[in-house]
């Protein structure tokens, strides 16, 4: 098959269309739309379904986007490899990291890392609902889970801590807090798996004390910064990970009842690739740097 053919394909795709490639790739479109026939005689199979208003990748057009996909990347890395040898790490990688530790960290050392490394090209999204790694188009995935996903080569990084926070405004209105009982009918801010949930607290010392507290949050979010803005202004108690809490910003939280862990909720971060035979020198070195420095910052958390 012609690679030159799949590389076109791989940018009429990315490009929506048609009429985008071909302005991309200076041509004209009935020379695009000459060489995607030319394809799909090649495959046997329809690419796309396409009209004036629409254009949609067949099953077979899916198949052969991922694959051709991976074999420019593959392509990509291995010239990368020999360009760079002995020169400086050049070469373009697609990074998706969860919001709350993705702005508050990864963000900084990201930019970091861009301007040590002129010649690699940095696209950035930080989202915390990336299921799909091939589908986003992404090459690093930083995501917090209890286990890895099976489908990558996962490479854990540190473990995340969760704890219970308010400001001392907060713990003034709703009165001392020694014991989990006393967290019932206490407002909560969080991110839970429903509206109406149950914490476990276990006591750090003791494995055996263990203790189930309802509760139901008033504010829910996945974006850990503005849930700690919320816990700063008094709202409630935060149910948040140590690092949303580890900032010049925290300062004036208390940890509400620090002899207790909260179990079971998202503890590992893992660093997240697909898995490839020739992963160019800048993926590595982008991988080994946020290993390095998400582990240093993770000491900060204890």
């Amino acid at each position: 098959m012609d690679l030159n053919l799949i590389t076109l394909f791989v940018e009429i795709v990315e490009c929506q269309g048609l009429a985008a490639a071909a302005r991309t790739l200076n041509m004209s479109r009935s020379n695009i739309s000459q060489r995607l026939k030319v394809l799909e005689l090649e495959t046997g199979a329809q690419l796309v379904r396409r009209s004036a208003r629409s254009f949609e990748l067949t099953e077979a057009g899916q198949m052969l986007y991922a694959s051709g996909r991976r074999m420019l990347d593959d392509l990509d890395n291995a010239r990368a490899s020999i360009d760079t040898l002995g020169h400086t790490l050049t070469g373009r990688i697609r990074i998706s990291a969860p919001t709350g530790i993705g702005r508050s960290f990864v963000g900084p050392k990201l930019r970091e890392f861009a301007r040590s490394h002129p010649g690699i090209s940095l696209t950035i999204t930080f989202n915390n609902r990336i299921e799909d790694i091939i589908a986003s188009e992404i090459d690093i995935a930083l995501r917090i889970e209890r286990t890895p996903p099976l489908d990558y080569v996962a490479r854990e990084v540190c473990s995340i801590d969760w704890i219970l926070s308010a400001s001392s405004d907060y713990l003034r209105r709703c009165g001392p807090i020694d014991h989990p009982a006393d967290l019932v009918s206490k407002t909560f801010i969080g991110a839970p798996p429903s509206q109406e949930s149950t914490i476990e607290l276990r006591n750090r010392s003791d494995d055996a004390d263990a203790q189930l507290i309802h509760i139901q949050p008033t504010l829910q979010s996945a974006d850990y910064p503005f849930l700690l803005d919320a816990v700063l202004e008094g709202m409630g108690i935060g149910i948040l990970p140590t690092y949303a809490v580890s900032g010049p910003a925290a300062q004036n939280l208390q940890h509400v009842l620090p002899q207790y862990r909260i179990v079971g909720q998202l503890n590992k971060l893992y660093i997240l690739t697909l898995p490839n035979r020739f992963p160019s020198p800048a993926k590595q070195a982008l991988m080994e740097y946020l290993v390095k420095e998400l582990m240093e910052y993770a000491e900060s958390w204890k």
